[in-house]
């Protein structure tokens, strides 16, 4: 009784539009007694194909830390609701309604590996078509949050590919077909990341068996072939760390005697420790892999370690504690010939590091030796025995002391030909760090 007096009111309020009391009481009589719940065909065996198409809009967000994805997607479903027929002839020539989506029944499309808090279902928010044969269009648009793996080995030049799964939740295969209008997702309105180049949008159609339920499901599978834009991290990133790679290198030009060179590499290795805090800061905490600007920037790290290490060891040559040993012979064979012509350092290759007493002091020693031997009986020649001691010890002191410069100087040469080899081994090792980890 209810719903014949509001159709009655309908049709006395809009009598005086045309064109719109017709559209009015043919929607009022096409819901009266609708079952919203039931699937919309009449025989119970019959399942409803519904036809499946994605219009992706927009990639609104990859959190890799939190491994979520966001995106705003434009579905259109289209079905046959056997209820929702009439002779256009008989209702003024209406061909076609407008019905809000929560006034009919709709297929319940869920995103299966949803991770908002809306449970990844379709909402009641825009109207729906419905033609006179009963051919519903359904066209909304949603914003969906999934969950999306991410691989990060090869970050920042890593590829990803979020896959999206959609079917129904209650329904079997035999009661509600999904099908496919097209292989791939409608990219044509698409609006462009910035983080983010899309390879493509395929679909699938899927057919899984569950160990719960004994009937065949239906899903779609839409993927999101995703790749990283790198250029913000190289600029970023990956560009000062090799600014800092070049200094590293060019630090061994320093003198070691300066004593700048160790405070110069543990200033490069200061910010390199900080670049890999802030790169680790935006990565997923994970301990099965490592990002390859991860490697990168531990690389480099070793490298200026070694640096460090090598500026030790040369400066340690170069100051040997007294009293110095004199270079072993494999040393100076190595360093002072091998590397030395190696490196272009002839000069140094080419200097002898013998030792020879002094000539005049020899003379003055067989001198005054002799002279001792002619004055011992007078005691006016015991003073001059006395100075003549003093001198032969002095004369060799002098000699013990030429030695002891001579060796140091031999191990400063050493250690300035190690010092250019280093330089070349941490050169080389850039190079290679840069051609392998950033390709």
């Amino acid at each position: 009784m209810v719903v014949v007096l509001g159709f009655f009111l309908l049709t006395v309020l809009f009598a005086g539009i045309p064109g719109l009391a017709p559209a009015v009481a043919l929607k009022a009589s096409l819901l009266a007694g609708y079952d919203k719940s039931s699937r919309p065909v009449k025989a119970a065996s019959t399942p409803v194909n519904v036809d499946f198409d994605i219009t992706l809009k927009q990639i609104i967000d990859l959190a890799e830390k939190e491994q979520a994805f966001r995106m705003n997607l434009w579905l259109r479903l289209y079905w046959v609701d056997e209820y929702l027929t009439w002779n256009a002839s008989e209702h003024g020539g209406v061909d076609s309604l407008t019905i809000h989506s929560s006034d009919i029944w709709r297929p319940d499309i869920f995103l299966y590996n949803n991770i908002a808090e809306t449970y990844g279902a379709l909402g009641t928010v825009t109207d729906l078509s419905v033609t006179n044969t009963g051919q519903v269009s359904y066209l909304t648009p949603a914003i969906f949050t999934s969950a999306c793996p991410v691989d990060i080995t090869r970050f920042p030049f890593d590829r990803q590919n979020c896959v999206l799964e959609f079917g129904s939740w209650i329904y079997t295969g035999s009661q509600l077909n999904i099908s496919l209008i097209k292989s791939s997702a409608d990219t044509s309105t698409y609006t462009k990341s910035e983080e983010w180049i899309l390879r493509g949008a395929p679909m699938e159609r899927k057919v899984a068996v569950y160990t719960c339920c004994p009937d065949p499901y239906v899903s779609v599978l839409f993927t999101l072939q995703l790749e990283r834009r790198s250029f913000f991290y190289i600029f970023n990133m990956v560009l000062p760390c090799i600014i800092l790679m070049v200094l590293n290198v060019f630090g061994f030009y320093i003198p070691p005697d300066s004593g700048e060179r160790l405070g110069f590499s543990m200033t490069i290795l200061l910010a390199l420790v900080v670049f890999l805090q802030v790169l680790s800061g935006s990565l997923p905490a994970t301990s099965t892999t490592t990002p390859q600007l991860g490697q990168f920037f531990a690389a480099t790290i070793a490298l200026v370690g070694f640096s460090c290490l090598a500026s030790i060891v040369v400066i340690r040559l170069s100051y040997s504690s007294p009293p110095s040993r004199p270079l072993p012979r494999w040393l100076r064979l190595l360093l002072l010939r091998y590397l030395a012509r190696l490196f272009c350092m002839n000069t140094i290759a080419e200097e002898k590091h013998v030792v020879t007493p002094i000539k005049e002091d020899v003379e003055i020693l067989a001198h005054t030796d002799s002279k001792e031997g002619n004055s011992r009986s007078s005691t006016h020649d015991l003073h001059l025995c006395e100075v003549i001691r003093h001198i032969r010890d002095f004369s060799h002191q002098h000699v013990e002391k030429k030695q002891e410069e001579e060796d140091q100087d031999e191990w400063k040469m050493a250690a300035l030909v190690l010092d250019r080899a280093l330089m070349f081994v941490t050169g080389l090792g850039s190079i290679i760090v840069c051609l392998i980890l950033l390709q």
